[in-house]
């Protein structure tokens, strides 16, 4: 019973380890903050936190992280353990990008990884544009409290989350097309 609940433990750490890269698209609080003020009376969450929760609640997003951690052999999931030991110690960024640069990730993971962030792009870029339509209302309603340049912010890095699949695709058979 130990192994079975050793392994349920690790496959966990490694959904967090994947999951933990999911927020890197999101947001930074600093900047939800400036775009949103603070939560509103009702003690709803910024609008980064609502997106991010949106995110990870989407159906294929879960499926595709779940299926790039079991596509993951056991020597590379040991990998990753080790890679997450090693930045939890303090080590350099010397010491974890030598150590990172050993990992061995098989091609099949790398490709529901690329699916991943496609997914990730896409939700996201729609998500931000229906934010951006809400805060384009906002500023109708009250120019004085929400700057028009909030929305035409979002708009525009909802269009870029929205072809970045496409510019990565044909950047990526640009450069590695034989």
């Amino acid at each position: 019973m130990s192994t079975s609940v050793d392994a349920v433990d690790r496959r966990r750490r490694l959904v967090a380890i994947v999951s933990s890269l999911l927020p890197a698209l999101t947001l930074s609080p600093a900047h939800a903050a400036a775009l949103n003020g603070a939560p509103g009376p009702s003690g709803t969450p910024a609008a980064a936190e609502q997106l991010g929760n949106f995110l990870l609640r989407d159906a294929q997003v879960q499926e595709l992280t779940l299926a790039i951690v079991n596509s993951l052999p056991a020597a590379t999931e040991e990998q990753f353990e080790q890679l997450a030991q090693l930045v939890a110690s303090g080590a350099t960024v010397e010491e974890i990008q030598q150590f990172a640069h050993g990992i061995v990730v098989p091609k099949e993971t790398l490709q529901l990884i690329d699916e991943l962030v496609t997914a990730g792009s896409y939700v996201m870029g729609l998500g931000l544009a229906l934010f951006a339509i809400k805060k384009f209302k906002a500023h109708k309603d009250n120019p004085t409290q929400i700057p028009i340049g909030t929305p035409i912010a979002l708009v525009f890095i909802a269009a870029a989350l929205l072809f970045l699949p496409s510019i990565l695709e044909s950047s990526g058979e640009s450069l590695f097309s034989s």
